[in-house]
């Protein structure tokens, strides 16, 4: 469709009477470039997901989005992890699974988005108890990104799930390693220890790693 054509808005648009969503929909209204209205829509959705707590709305913009605009297979892709976004956050695993598959199918080059569809996959799937197809993402996710805190959870949780709880002590141990001030990884590494405190003996690295990585973390401040 053209810019200057009148974009149709999901019913409930306007949702409230606050300044800002008018400014947008203006914004939306006033745009005479596809990249400008499709940037305004953008600014819609994160207002409405964000702010107001209208994951409905964000929702029906984002599937507008795709339908009216064709955006590239970058664009669709975020749509889409987005999408997984909106469904993880009400606990609709299968739905964001599907969502984040998606957009995994448009093949995105984009580091960030290849990086949090697969995490986020892995994330969804740990959540259904599908361990190994959880395992397979979040492995994915690392060899994209292996200075992030995320996947190297989510596989933890992924090798807990399936009994390998060495393996996952080492993911949560690395989890600490790349992100200190991230305090999810020594929680469940924490929650491991108590919970089979045999580990502690078994595996004496758990603490030595620790142990060397505080100390060298500290001559860097």
């Amino acid at each position: 469709m053209s810019a200057s054509a009148r974009l149709p808005l999901p019913s409930g648009i306007p949702a409230t009477d606050t300044e800002t969503e008018q400014e947008i929909l203006r914004a939306i209204e006033a745009a005479s470039e596809r990249l400008e209205q499709l940037e305004s829509l953008w600014r819609l959705v994160l207002f409405y997901q964000k702010q107001v707590k209208r994951s409905d709305l964000a929702v029906a913009l984002l599937e507008l989005m795709i339908q009216e605009f064709s955006p590239g297979k970058e664009s669709r892709a975020l749509i889409y992890f987005v999408l997984g976004q909106i469904a993880q956050a009400d606990e609709k695993w299968a739905l964001a699974s599907e969502h984040y598959e998606n957009g995994l199918c448009l093949l995105p080059k984009e580091r960030d988005t290849a990086y949090f569809l697969r995490n986020n996959l892995g994330y969804c799937l740990n959540a259904q108890g599908l361990y190994s197809a959880g395992e397979r993402y979040c492995r994915q996710a690392i060899e994209i990104d292996c200075e992030q805190q995320n996947a190297f959870k989510n596989l933890g949780v992924s090798l807990y799930g399936q009994g390998d709880l060495k393996g996952a002590a080492w993911c949560w141990v690395e989890g600490i390693k790349v992100d200190p001030s991230n305090g999810e990884a020594q929680k469940l590494l924490d929650q491991l220890l108590t919970k089979h405190p045999a580990l502690k003996a078994e595996c004496a690295w758990i603490q030595r790693e620790l142990k060397y990585f505080r100390k060298n973390s500290s001559k860097l401040i």
